[in-house]
């Protein structure tokens, strides 16, 4: 695969153009990640509506049947339930039952003792992967390069 970068004054927004023989899993991940790096979640914060890019968010976690969005600064209250959030989203893998990660911001993933898994996103806060969610969290990881333990 070659990357062509031009710079274009005369533009008013960023074109992507993908040219293929055959459409395969990669091209379909490529187009999906352009798509994606385009879409916004709402949330609120101190009583502010927010649009977050969906890029920008880290995780978002459900308590107390709240669900909370959480990017490398704040956290946001969001009216979506996680599986909603996963539908929206190809990046966004379930790690928990209360829990779901985008995996771009996935460092690394590591085998805790108890039959569970700890990752470690790069901003350096943990999470845990609950072991029902391993193989999805471990397919995802390794297919986007990473290295788990």
């Amino acid at each position: 695969m070659r990357l062509i970068l031009k710079q274009l004054q005369d533009i008013s927004e960023t074109e992507v153009e993908i040219r293929y023989a055959q459409m395969d899993a990669r091209i379909h991940n490529l187009i999906k990640q352009v798509e994606q790096s385009k879409q916004y979640l709402y949330g609120m914060e101190n009583g502010r509506q927010h649009r977050i890019l969906v890029n920008d968010i880290f995780y978002a976690e459900s308590v107390d049947r709240k669900t909370y969005i959480y990017t490398k600064l704040d956290i946001f209250h969001c009216e979506l339930k996680l599986y909603q959030i996963l539908m929206k989203n190809v990046d966004f893998v379930q790690a928990s039952k209360s829990c779901v990660v985008n995996i771009n911001v996935l460092e690394n993933i590591r085998t805790l003792l108890n039959s569970r898994m700890e990752g470690t996103l790069i901003n350096g806060e943990k999470i845990t992967i609950s072991r029902t969610y391993i193989p999805g969290i471990r397919a995802a990881f390794t297919e986007k390069g990473g290295d788990a333990e």
